[in-house]
């Protein structure tokens, strides 16, 4: 039987991957008969570590070496062979007319248009003919469908809404639709409204099939780890016993064996004993015999005496030995006494433990696995699946050496949060459980705790630019992707990742030296240029274009940059002017400026950064005059946050300032990196001494667990990284 003359016992979707949705290639069959692309099974088997067989929901415990070695589905391929082979075939006109071929009758081996095809129906020995359907192109099927079936040379022109029925200006039943005012609509506008509510439908239908796609991943990842940690608890606990039971046969036999060597020790002090008892007898039943024979002889009165002397020296022996008890003193008696505290563990804990996962709470993904600093406090989210009355959340957070560290678990709205810190470096775990001991899904979390100090240093930023590779680093901020971004008076941004690797690097279109840089959301970026003549601050796209630029003409030396997001306003810290500009960062207009050249509180000198906190405080770095000050969101003076001086708790030389997650400030000054409280309240130096900070300007906060700063090292010209 010829491909073409199978084919008419196959639908067209017969021929395509139920994975897919595309037609076959390189099919593959499962031992359940049903059948694959290659490439669909593999990646089935990246995604869940498995095969699942979609439609009977078999599972095959296959590696992905095994997927080529599956039996290739011949039909399939030979069917699919065939219709391409006809597809690429296709003439370019119908075997009857000069139209454009869509379908192809396998039994007349004809390529025919739609017109023709109809004629082909009406013949009665024709119409049981199965017809293959061609593959063509959308503009074609569309050109194809605005024509009119009753006039295939006219365009379809006219839509009744009422009657739902097209016309062409040659169709008679538009003009009675008319007659009767039924509402016809142009042919463009009812396609634009069907090809709208199409495109809205298959939009919703495309947004349920992905996720239900997306439920059934995860069921179906579950399921396999459900059955891959039931596999390993199975072997686990087949391990266990085989360890106990090898544990108790060495003890044993050691035991046996003591046994045996006491036996042996007891057993040749015994026989010595024994041998020099029978001695002595021998030697008293022949004096006996001896004695026996002097009775009625007084001529052996000499030999009775000397038997008496003998029998009296052999009975001193004998009542020496039972005096001195050697045989008592030596003897022992073996007994074996059970230990008790195993006999205990056994009956109170058994051989382990088997937990279950509850299924009523689950922990938030990203806190499944933390890593933080020592001593750093950290939560845990834990989400509430369903109603239960399984009880009231508790968690224990211990190292490898059994130390164990305090946890609290709160409540709020429809989520538990469990709070911990570890006061040791090392690996921590923390065992979340419910009211029925069963341990929650995500439990238990895994928590690496890091050192506290320098990570990691980025030497010589120069050998990674092109652009004024001489100029030295300025600033540091955390990109949208997570790495880094760093500048240093250069058309260039180096992007590194969180522990100091290189990733790239960025060149911005525009001639610019960037200076210091900040975020504004929706991948744009403020930075200030540093271009001689031309300063101002330019804020670009994702790809660091040009979107309008702030303060030409009235900044002299542009440095720190932030915003503050409520108020869609940008503040500017200008060393010349010795003050802090305010722009509208929507439109680029001017607001105002806060402060003025002076040593007063209030006043500033060579202002370096400027930050916002959470309450819309403005934080300025007063660099001339050595010192931190606070004013609120209407530009009074709040306080001197940090003042003047060399010792720990205060500023020489501040350059740069960030605020973290806990409110707290950290302040970059002269060869130091201090945190301090949202109060200016002095709490550490974050790096020490002999790290190597000379000059450091700006600062970015690039990790919250661990918590983690790195810092702009101007004068080595490197960055510096630091977990605090």
């Amino acid at each position: 039987m010829s491909a073409k003359t199978v084919l008419k016992f196959f639908d067209k979707r017969d021929l395509e991957c139920s994975i897919c949705l595309q037609r076959f290639t390189d099919p593959k069959a499962l031992n359940c008969l049903h059948t694959y692309c290659l490439n669909c099974l593999q990646d089935l088997m990246r995604r869940h570590g498995m095969i699942r067989c979609p439609k009977c929901c078999e599972t095959y415990d296959l590696k992905d070496g095994d997927l080529k070695h599956l039996k290739c589905n011949e039909t399939i391929s030979y069917l699919v062979e065939s219709v391409e082979k006809i597809e690429s075939e296709k003439p370019e006109a119908c075997s009857r007319c000069e139209n454009q071929p869509q379908d192809y009758c396998s039994e007349c081996e004809m390529y025919m248009c739609r017109q023709c095809i109809q004629q082909h129906k009406m013949f009665p020995t024709l119409a049981n003919h199965s017809l293959y359907t061609l593959d063509t192109d959308i503009e074609e099927q569309s050109e194809d469908l605005l024509n009119c079936q009753n006039h295939p040379d006219k365009k379809l022109e006219d839509y009744c809404s009422t009657c739902k029925l097209t016309a062409c200006e040659d169709c008679k039943h538009i003009v009675r639709c008319y007659r009767n005012k039924h509402e016809v609509i142009p042919m463009e506008t009812a396609l634009n409204e069907i090809n709208l509510t199409v495109t809205e439908t298959m939009k919703t239908a495309e947004g349920i099939k992905r996720k239900l796609k997306e439920r059934l991943d995860v069921i179906t990842k579950e399921r396999s780890e459900f059955e891959s940690n039931l596999k390993l608890s199975r072997t686990a606990i087949e391990i266990h016993e085989k360890t106990i039971i090898r544990k108790v046969k060495e003890e044993t036999k050691i035991m046996m064996e003591n046994l045996t060597q006491i036996y042996k020790e007891q057993s040749k002090d015994i026989d010595s004993q024994v041998k020099s008892i029978e001695s002595k007898l021998t030697q008293v039943n022949t004096l006996m015999e001896s004695i026996k024979k002097t009775m009625n002889k007084p001529t052996e009165t000499e030999n009775l005496a000397s038997y008496q002397t003998t029998i009296t020296a052999v009975g001193n022996d004998a009542a020496a030995d039972e005096l001195d008890n050697s045989f008592a003193k030596t003897r022992i008696t073996p007994k074996f006494i059970p230990s008790p505290k195993l006999v205990e563990l056994m009956n109170h804990e058994g051989v382990g433990r088997l937990i279950t996962v509850g299924g009523v709470y689950k922990i938030n993904k990203e806190d499944e696995n933390i890593s933080v600093t020592k001593r750093q406090p950290f939560s845990v989210r834990i989400s509430i699946l369903a109603e239960s009355d399984v009880g009231q959340l508790t968690a224990t957070l211990s190292n490898s050496l059994g130390e164990k560290s305090a946890t609290e678990v709160t409540h709020t709205k429809g989520e538990y949060t469990v709070t911990g810190r570890c006061n040791l470096e090392g690996d921590w775990q923390m065992d979340i459980i419910d009211g029925t001991m069963s341990h929650v899904i995500g439990s238990p979390v895994s928590i690496k705790v890091e050192p506290i100090g320098l990570v990691h240093t980025i030497d010589n930023i120069s050998q990674y630019k092109e652009n004024r590779q001489k100029a030295k680093v300025t600033d540091a901020v955390l990109d949208t992707d997570g790495c880094m971004l760093v500048s240093s008076y250069s058309k260039d941004l180096i992007k590194f990742d969180q522990s100091g690797g290189f990733v790239s690097k960025i060149q911005i279109p525009q001639n610019v030296k960037v200076s210091r840089m900040h975020h504004i959301g929706n991948g744009h970026m403020v930075y200030s240029d540093d271009l001689v003549l031309l300063y101002y601050v330019v804020m670009c796209d994702n790809q660091y274009h040009e979107i309008r630029t702030f303060g030409k003409g009235v900044l002299k030396y542009p440095k720190g940059v932030t915003v503050n997001q409520k108020t869609r306003m940008l503040y500017v810290a200008d060393r010349k002017c010795h003050c802090v500009f305010k722009f509208n960062i929507d439109d680029g207009s001017l607001l105002g400026k806060i402060g003025s050249e002076g040593s007063k509180a209030g006043q500033m000198n060579k202002p370096e950064d400027v930050a916002v906190t959470k309450d819309g405080h403005l934080i300025f770095v007063d660099f001339g005059n050595r010192r931190i000050q606070m004013f609120d969101a209407n530009d009074k003076l709040i306080k001197i946050l940090v003042g003047s001086g060399v010792e720990d708790g205060n500023v020489m030389g501040p350059c740069g300032i960030t605020i973290d997650m806990d409110r707290n400030i950290i302040v970059s000054s002269n060869h130091k990196l201090q945190l301090f409280d949202q109060n200016g309240k002095f709490i550490k130096r974050i790096d020490n001494k002999d790290d190597g900070l000379y000059v450091p300007v700006g600062i970015a906060l690039i990790s919250q667990r661990p918590r983690r700063v790195a810092v702009a090292n101007h004068g080595p010209n490197n960055v510096k990284i630091f977990n605090y």
